[in-house]
């Protein structure tokens, strides 16, 4: 998809709707066009920008305004300039109340810059071009004699060589397998005539880099937003690169059909142990202009898919001395009081562990101009320390930071038993313990393994390690159990780390003293938690599921010759299926969604093992979409004792992910021939 169609009706919904209205309108809609214009996950890609009110901006692909009203928010003025009339009505009606936009139109046919009423008296402070880059090629030279002494152009589109589009994803504005990655006119038959002149088209870091200093830039700094400049969540650059693992979130065919041929973050991992994340990060955002010795930001995390007054950005800062600190901002007014908090916590919970002597400390923090500060610690985590050790193979070092963890959660903070308060009830809903537990008046719920720091070099010595929580944001001045805490770290590991593999979950829990009575009763605690912070809403990660695209896995790919076979007996045996097994081992609502993981299979009366259908549905019998992945389970097999009437190999196992209102009642139906079961789930 090239410049994303303005959908029909988009100016009375902005007219007749608040900002707040946003993501349920995209929900119901269910349209790209609808999440591109109108997603305030748009906004993340310039948020952390050094734009003041004192600059003059100039945003050259506007569009419908999905980052204008950020750069109104940030700069003195900013001109909006638009292809097209019906844009220009939108941004206008849209910002109607902003006394510092002025909205042009300049017709895509318009080519001359020399003549652009763009170019003719004003100089900018800042010049932003967000997608279709190459449409604006010919006016860099008269941009750059535009910009002011210590102006910026910045330039943010796609990657010609980005991962993704290795890993099965379509051509950023032209669509097409691998389109971009054999640079589009080496096969001239591939996009008609009208395609080949009018469409844009993306680059590669080198080609970006030369095409700028043609045009006369210097200084030249690329950012890395990730997983791509449309709807970024978090900005790296060459300063602050992703750490092992963190690129995980590569979901993002929202507007057409993707083939997923590998493991993105098992690659992108090998990309960066390589030194090659510069080359094949998926887009970027390119500064050019003079270099100043000011404080820049390396890194920005955006926490946004949240309740409005817990919306927050988190940036690492580096100073001209090299010096660097974290800063977290409120992303709307109505987060400031967060914010404060902060400091406040990291106060009360350095009293309340003071009995550890210092095994368990944390960051200081101080607020700043409406920023909570604190000092950047070198350290390592805990989770990177785990997954270390877990590739390794050092099972003992995984199982001694375990014990040292929960060792430490319930030998400090204080010991009384848990009694529920009002203040519990509002953020943790109605829990009834059936045992005694212990409970931390002033309690950090997400001390995590990927919230803990030691220092390098003590990984072999965990026990003796110094703990230094660089994050509290989610700390409660009132009781909560510590089993809670342990509970969650453990949750966290066993899914992220672990990658649900090993010791089953319940068996993890139940070594450290959590029953499974405990487990439901602090499940609910997190539901609820998860509902307190605004949750309710699909994250953008996914809204592939909503839009409907399709992602093809190499192994169905794979498995439509080779499988032929035996879709084909599975065709002929319907009428000999003797029964269908299934069991649920885990089923939660998470991020807006249902996830139900387990396994199924069918029995013939011939003893073969068969794999069945699955399909989730509604009451009324209608289909949902649903996100299925299939895999062997040995573990199944042995249990069942199926080793000599089934492939070990054979995808008993699933996951399956599907988006439903959070009260609703829904099943899933496994199936093969005549043969069905049902799982029927009534939110009890």
């Amino acid at each position: 998809m090239g410049h994303v169609n303005v959908p029909e009706g988009l100016k009375e919904i902005i007219q007749q709707n608040s900002e707040k209205a946003y993501p349920q309108i995209i929900m119901e809609q269910a349209s790209y066009p609808y999440l591109f214009h109108l997603s305030d996950i748009r906004e993340n890609l310039i948020a952390f920008l050094p734009v003041t009110k004192q600059m003059h901006v100039l945003e050259r692909n506007a569009g419908c305004g999905a980052l204008t009203g950020k750069l109104l928010s940030m700069a003195l003025h900013v001109t909006a300039v638009v292809e097209s009339e019906e844009e220009a009505d939108i941004l206008r009606v849209r910002y109607e109340n902003a006394g510092n936009l002025t909205v042009l139109v300049v017709p895509a046919s318009d080519t001359k810059p020399e003549t652009n009423v763009l170019y003719q008296d004003q100089a900018y402070d800042m010049i932003l071009i967000a997608g279709e880059f190459s449409k604006f090629q010919n006016e860099l030279s008269c941009m750059r004699e535009h910009l002011s002494d210590n102006g910026k152009l910045y330039v943010a589109d796609a990657n010609r060589l980005g991962l993704k589009y290795f890993a099965g994803c379509q051509e950023e504005y032209r669509g097409g397998y691998f389109a971009g990655l054999e640079n589009y006119d080496k096969d001239p038959e591939r996009f008609t005539e009208d395609d080949r002149h009018g469409e844009a088209r993306v680059y590669t870091r080198k080609e970006y880099e030369q095409i700028l200093k043609e045009a006369g830039f210097s200084g030249i700094y690329s950012y890395y937003p990730y997983p791509d400049h449309k709807f970024p969540s978090c900005i790296y650059s060459d300063e602050y690169l992703p750490g092992r693992g963190e690129l995980s979130d590569n979901r993002r065919n929202f507007d057409r059909d993707r083939l997923q041929l590998f493991d993105e973050k098992k690659v992108f991992d090998t990309v960066l142990a390589e030194g090659l994340f510069g080359e094949l990060a998926n887009s970027f955002l390119i500064e050019a202009g003079n270099r100043t010795g000011e404080q820049r930001v390396i890194y920005s995390k955006y926490s946004n898919e949240r309740a409005r007054q817990f919306a927050i950005r988190t940036d690492i800062c580096k100073k001209a001395d090299g010096e660097k600190n974290v800063r977290k901002y409120a992303l709307y007014p109505e987060g400031r009081e967060h914010i404060c908090h902060m400091e406040k916590s990291y106060e009360k919970l350095s009293s309340c562990y003071a009995d550890s002597n210092g095994k368990i400390r944390f960051c200081a923090c101080h607020t700043k101009n409406d920023a909570a500060v604190s000092g950047f610690d070198p350290g390592v985590t805990l989770q990177d320390v785990m997954e270390r050790a877990i590739e390794r193979n050092q099972t003992e070092l995984v199982k001694r930071i375990l014990d040292d963890y929960a060792k430490r959660i319930m030998e400090y903070g204080g010991k009384h038993l848990f009694t529920p308060t009002e203040d519990f009830r509002k953020v943790f809903g109605e829990v009834h313990f059936t045992e005694e537990t212990e409970a931390v008046d002033i309690c950090d719920i997400d001390m995590i393994f990927a919230n803990i720091l030691i220092p390098a070099g003590s990984e072999m010595k965990i026990e003796e390690a110094e703990w230094t929580v660089i994050d509290y944001e989610w700390t409660f001045f009132f009781p909560v159990p510590k089993l809670f805490v342990l509970y969650r770290a453990l949750y966290f590991a066993y899914y992220q780390i672990m990658g649900g593999k090993g010791t089953p979950l319940d068996e993890l829990l139940a070594a450290y003293g959590i029953s499974k009575e405990l487990k439901e009763q602090f499940g609910r605690m997190e539901e609820n938690f998860q509902a307190y912070l605004g949750k309710g809403s699909v994250p953008v990660r996914n809204m592939q599921r909503v839009m409907g695209t399709k992602i093809v896995p190499l192994e169905q790919l794979l498995r439509q010759d080779a499988g032929n076979v035996q879709i084909e007996e599975m065709q002929n045996v319907p009428f000999r299926v003797r029964k269908i097994l299934y069991h649920i081992d885990r089923q939660e609502y998470q991020d807006g969604s249902v996830v139900c993981c387990g396994w199924a299979l069918a029995k013939t009366w011939n003893g073969k093992v068969l794999p069945v259908d699955i399909k989730a549905v509604m009451p009324d019998g209608t289909v949902v979409t649903a996100e299925l992945k299939r895999y062997p389970r040995a573990d199944v097999a042995d249990a069942l004792k199926l080793r000599r009437t089934c492939d070990v190999n054979l995808n008993l196992g699933f996951d399956c992910v599907f988006i439903v209102p959070r009260e609703t009642e829904w099943k899933l139906i496994f199936s093969l021939g005549k043969r069905s079961a049902e799982y029927d789930y009534q939110n009890k």
